[in-house]
């Protein structure tokens, strides 16, 4: 699996669980970190609300929806037209890096 992956100049150190802009820290709350390394885990792959709630100890498959829309005021360049963060349909969500 990769070290690092990049969205759209932002640096995911997975290893770290650090989110960079240039050398610059994002700040991550636990769970949004949590979240984000459980997609990176798998980067294109869909994962379900259910298996994301398991591997980011959230406890409740609803507040994943509430974190995916944190992160994408962090990792998108607009989060209102995901490109990283994708919603899919019947599914849940994944992590498409660069």
């Amino acid at each position: 699996a990769p070290l690092n992956l990049t969205c759209s100049g932002l640096t995911l150190n997975i290893e770290r669980g650090e989110l960079k802009r240039d050398d610059v820290h994002i700040h991550l709350t636990q769970s949004e970190r949590d979240l984000l390394l459980a997609l990176a885990a798998s980067p294109g792959e869909a994962l379900s609300r259910e298996d994301l709630a398991e591997r980011a100890h959230v406890g409740f498959t609803r507040s994943i929806d509430v974190q995916v829309t944190r992160l994408r005021k962090k990792i998108e360049p607009d989060p209102k037209m995901p490109i990283h963060l994708q919603t899919v349909r019947g599914v849940g969500y994944r992590l498409m890096p660069d």
